[in-house]
């Protein structure tokens, strides 16, 4: 009975994939004047083969197992598994914009399964390298210098390569300085829009035949970012923005930007050393606290989230470097590749802080206002666990009160891996902001992983006191009178009193139980 409705939806996914291959092909052939050297078709036939591939998967894999048992938990693993090699391989291949997708899939643990995001997380180091004469090319093209003319020294090997450009260590000819020079990988840009209007055809296909799951959200934060990300004048200006924003930061850095040496899709910048952020073994070969690190870096995105409303939404390790200060000793953050951020409009901004002072409070009424201000209402409980990473029972208990146990994240996953449709619903729902929240969330815990500190107290501290400052600012807009300007600020330094006092407490806890101990707060 079942075979032959299977039969039509298989004719039916198969016309249309061969239709769209074909459409798609004709568009970008005519898009680039009809080279065939551009490979369009073949890039796009093999996003169709993987697409119609996986859909076929999932349909032939469980048709006729119930849903809910053991045995089509084990199916549906199995299905996401042979998914994800596929979808890896089609990054790795097409290169540039699929690898870009990728990794933000692969940034996104506990909201996607984790056969995705464990396997595509390798799209964050190995990209693909280009050839250094068209690397010479895009330099040309892009400053109108020859690269050889602007350089003392250029090493030909690049130092570090991403899905849509790589580095290389230089000497300036006019000043004998250092440099890193990001350049652009060839054709990138040209292919970007039939890419993301290939991913766009497969994913509405997925939404037809999968109406549970909706993905178009990954499609539309790409065709959003991705504009600014190929333009390397618009990172120029964010680094210089951020480095402004962040000056009372002593131990930020932003690398220097030479204009001169710039241009759409180069970047020439001060070269700054340093070690990935993850690298717990170089820092405990060099003494380095990393719990000073994991503060520093909290502090950091707590104020750009909180506070400015403006947030480096690329935060993996290759992206925040770490150097010991020569003269305190102490840890220095470079922040690098400012291509991506979120500018957070106020009011996302301080329903964004009220959320988070309620889930500290533990007040599960509060955390539903919140998100029906959102218009997530009916994901309320959903929604704090995916913003936090933490089960429902530890948020009603007050997630600050406890650590996350092995237990506990055993539980989330399997959690998660029940709730893949609502999950993808509530990402469809939610604000735009939130998405590159949450994937820089997820990215800063991966960070804190890697060093052996997870769900730290501080974190939480450190956050309230970013809270308090952004609920003070804006209550002063409505400060008419100079008795509510007292009251307000009473309040401020109140709450700042308690979370200074919290902090201390937990340092000293920590050190009598034998506990890592964290340094004294920043203020």
């Amino acid at each position: 009975m079942l075979r032959r409705p299977l039969i039509k939806v298989f004719k039916g996914v198969s016309i249309g994939l061969t239709t769209a291959t074909g459409v798609g092909s004709i568009y970008f052939l005519h898009q680039n004047n009809y080279e065939l050297s551009s490979i369009g078709a073949v890039r796009f036939a093999r996003a169709g083969i993987a697409a119609s591939t996986t859909i076929a998967d999932y349909k032939w894999s469980l048709m006729g197992v119930k849903e809910g048992t053991e045995k089509y938990a084990t199916k549906m693993k199995e299905c996401h598994q042979r998914g994800a090699d596929r979808l890896l391989n089609l990054a790795k291949a097409n290169g540039g914009v699929f690898i870009k997708v990728g990794q933000h899939i692969a940034a996104l643990q506990y909201l996607l399964p984790d056969e995705y995001t464990s396997t595509l997380a390798i799209l964050h180091s190995r990209a693909p390298p280009s050839d250094i004469n068209e690397i010479k090319q895009v330099f040309k093209e892009s400053v109108g210098k020859d690269l050889d003319d602007v350089f003392l020294s250029f090493d030909t090997q690049p130092c570090g390569v991403a899905s849509l450009a790589q580095v290389h260590e230089a000497i300036l000819s006019s000043t004998n300085e250092k440099v890193a020079v990001k350049i652009q990988h060839p054709k990138v840009k040209s292919r970007s829009t039939v890419d993301i209007y290939t991913m766009e055809i497969f994913v509405k296909i997925a939404d037809k035949l999968f109406p549970d799951f909706k993905l178009m959200w990954l499609v539309n934060e790409t065709k959003r970012n991705l504009p600014k990300e190929l333009d390397f004048r618009h990172e120029a200006h964010n680094a210089d923005r951020v480095r402004r924003m962040f000056d009372h930061l002593t131990y930020l850095k932003v690398p220097k930007i030479y204009y001169d040496y710039c241009g759409d899709k180069v970047l020439t910048m001060e070269f700054c050393e340093g070690a990935q952020i993850n690298d717990y073994q170089h820092f405990k070969r060099e003494g380095m606290d990393v719990n000073d690190i994991c503060r520093k870096i909290g502090r950091l995105y707590s104020e750009m989230i909180f506070i400015k409303g403006y947030v480096h939404c690329d935060p993996h390790p290759g992206n925040v470097l770490v150097q010991k200060n020569s003269v305190t000793g102490s840890s220095d953050i470079i922040l690098l590749d400012h291509g991506l951020y979120s500018t957070l409009a106020d009011e996302f901004r301080i329903d964004y802080c009220s959320l988070w002072m309620a889930l500290l409070k533990a007040d599960k009424d509060a955390i539903k206002r919140v998100c029906e201000k959102m218009n997530i209402g009916e994901f309320y409980s959903l929604f704090a666990c995916v913003v936090t990473s933490r089960s429902w029972a530890s948020i009603s208990s007050g997630i600050q009160k406890s650590d996350v146990s092995e237990t506990e994240r055993a539980e989330i996953q399997q959690f998660a891996a029940s709730l893949i449709p609502q999950i993808s619903q509530l990402l469809d729902k939610m604000p735009r902001e939130m998405l590159l929240i949450l994937k820089t969330n997820d990215l800063l815990r991966a960070i804190e992983r890697s060093l052996g500190i997870e769900n730290r107290k501080e974190t939480f501290l450190e956050m309230a006191r970013c809270c308090a400052h952004a609920a003070y600012q804006d209550n002063m807009k409505f400060a008419t009178t100079y008795w509510k300007q007292i009251s307000f600020a009473y309040q401020l330094y109140f709450n700042l009193f308690k979370i200074y006092f919290a902090t201390w407490y937990f340092a000293i806890r920590s050190y009598f139980i034998n506990e890592k101990p964290s340094t004294a707060p920043i203020y």
